[in-house]
């Protein structure tokens, strides 16, 4: 007979250097920039086996979807994706800018070495001047400012096609964001705040927001809403929260080395255990028991008989969140002291919404919130939560470090001009410590400037000629056939913040950088800018999740250029 088992081939180690992978990191560069903003491109993405199929231009979505097994492009992505899970925003920067970065650098005649130490000498000066408070491309975030705070969410809004929202739609779903986010600051602890539901089939605007926590729970009924019935102490319904399971399968009972009794039964001791549990439960008066994991019939017949409502199954994800509604301290032993971790809340009741049953916990000072999001097919409604929770992230980032940039590509264009301008002061200090050339300087910095600005070139729609002014620096975008354009308009920015009439833009590349020295204005304008965006709305980006991302595709990209070959297994 056969065997079954399938022989493992001898393995095949792949060797390939970064030029042998520039196929695969253009595509990936194409994918990220044409995502970008609200006139990215959406990608529709399936396994060649067949399988799901995903709409997005969302970063979060994005690198989940794609099956990438080359170790360059792999450390890419990890990198993506580490930003995200840290800020939930800027993955997409990082990648196209590391890419830019990488591809200019291979096409040009300075070696990678030299390349390398330069752009980390870049990436100190950059880094110094967005810490500078004389950098126009920031603003600092007033937390009692809502006009602030909106911008900041309906930038990240607008900024997934895929959702297709409306001025109405934005601005409906920002406000109820930003009540979520600001009912729930009301401490120094970042607890989960907001959950967020989906319902498909509905328009934008059915999207709600409810005080407390909604979860689905499909033992009743959802043909007509039920009057719920709770043991209450002080007012309150006391609340039990169990995270060990209490299926009858824990090995917490038993332990230790012990002999076989045929008269005692394993499964039998660990529910008698249980039980007993169940009873000092009862005696500290809890109206309900919320398990993380499965609850055994005879211990759920037995707490319901006792009065206690039982809730089971419900996940680590709502089990944390329980947790920061209730202020309960999850049970993690049978042998603890059940009142020591109780918490409670103040009601319950049965909810059906779209047609499914769920419990509606509410406890008064907890601060959180229930989102529930509507769209009206599956991949919108997905792609609007990752927005949504993107936006909320961002909001708790804010909290720790209340600056915004200037969004739209004016803050990257401003950068750029300020690198080229300390690029220029410190020239000599740089090429000491570098041991390099003029001509690598100027090599290294046109690539790393470049490479910015192509990012918020490709921030806006194509068919634009972007254009700059003194002595702000921020962007705009004129039309490229000059007969349909007229000098005597005002324009405004990409961000919004500033206006300039026609005549006195200028290209990107025709800026004469002595004029970037005179501070008296520079300081003048910041204070401009600061107002402007406490009174009207416009495009602003968090600091601390672009700054993130900024720094990350820099170091990145250097670790690719470091790479001398790639060894792969292939087998």
């Amino acid at each position: 007979m056969a065997s079954r088992k399938s022989i493992k081939e001898e393995s095949e180690i792949h060797q390939s250097e970064l030029s042998d992978n520039f196929e695969g990191l253009k595509l990936l560069k194409n994918i990220a920039i044409s995502s970008r903003g609200p006139h990215g491109k959406v990608k529709v993405i399936q396994n060649s086996a067949g399988g799901h199929v995903t709409l997005t231009s969302s970063c979060g979505r994005l690198l989940p979807a794609l099956s990438v097994s080359n170790p360059l492009l792999k450390l890419l992505t990890t990198s993506a994706e580490g930003q995200i899970q840290t800020f939930g925003d800027g993955g997409l920067f990082l990648m196209a800018c590391c890419l830019n970065i990488v591809e200019l650098s291979e096409y040009s005649l300075t070696g990678n070495r030299i390349l390398i130490e330069i752009f980390e000498e870049l990436m100190e000066l950059a880094l110094g001047e967005l810490k500078s408070d004389n950098f126009l491309g920031k603003i600092h975030l007033s937390l009692s400012n809502t006009v602030q705070i909106l911008s900041l969410v309906k930038t990240i809004l607008s900024s997934k096609p895929l959702c297709k929202l409306s001025e109405d739609s934005v601005n409906h779903l920002a406000s109820m964001i930003v009540e979520c986010f600001l009912s729930s600051v009301k401490d120094d602890k970042n607890t989960n705040s907001v959950l967020i539901l989906s319902a498909e089939g509905k328009s934008v605007n059915q999207s709600h927001h409810l005080p407390g926590i909604l979860m689905l729970y499909p033992e009743i009924s959802s043909f007509c809403k039920k009057k719920l019935h709770f043991i209450t102490k002080d007012e309150k319904i006391v609340v039990a929260l169990v995270t060990t399971s209490m299926s009858g399968d824990s090995e917490e009972v038993i332990q230790g080395r012990y002999q076989q009794n045929i008269e005692v039964d394993a499964e039998q001791t660990v529910i008698e255990c249980m039980k007993s549990f169940c009873h000092c439960i009862k005696d500290c008066g809890v109206g309900i028991v919320m398990c993380q994991k499965v609850v055994h019939p005879i211990i759920k017949l037995q707490l319901r008989q006792s009065g206690i409502f039982v809730v089971e199954r419900m996940g680590a994800k709502l089990t944390s969140f329980v947790q920061d509604l209730t202020g309960a301290t999850p049970m993690e032993s049978f042998s603890c002291k059940p009142e020591l971790y109780l918490g409670s809340l103040d009601t319950v009741n049965h909810v059906i919404l779209n047609k499914k049953s769920y419990l509606h916990l509410q406890r008064a000072s907890s601060g959180m919130n229930t989102l529930v999001l509507s769209n009206l097919e599956e991949e919108m409604v997905s792609e609007l939560k990752v927005v949504c929770e993107t936006a909320l992230n961002t909001l708790q980032n804010i909290l720790q470090y209340p600056i915004l940039l200037c969004g739209g590509g004016c803050w990257e264009t401003c950068l750029c001009f300020h690198i080229k301008q300390k690029v220029k002061e410190n020239q000599s200090f740089i090429l000491e410590k570098t041991k390099c050339t003029a001509s690598a300087l100027s090599a290294a910095s046109e690539i790393f400037i470049k490479s910015l600005l192509q990012v918020a070139k490709k921030t806006g729609y194509s068919g634009a000629m972007m254009m700059t002014s003194f002595p702000t620096f921020h962007s705009w975008r004129v039309p490229l056939n000059s007969d349909d354009f007229d000098h005597d308009n005002v324009l405004t920015c990409n961000c919004g913040m500033v206006t300039e009439p026609a005549k006195k833009l200028m290209p990107v590349n025709e800026v004469n950088l002595t004029i970037l020295k005179v501070d008296t204005v520079l300081k003048e304008e910041v204070c401009k800018l600061q107002q402007i965006s406490q009174s009207k709305s416009c495009v602003v980006d968090s600091y601390i999740s672009n700054v993130s991302a900024f720094r990350k595709a820099v170091f990145t990209a250097i670790m690719m250029l470091n790479v001398g070959n790639c060894l792969q297994d292939i087998n």
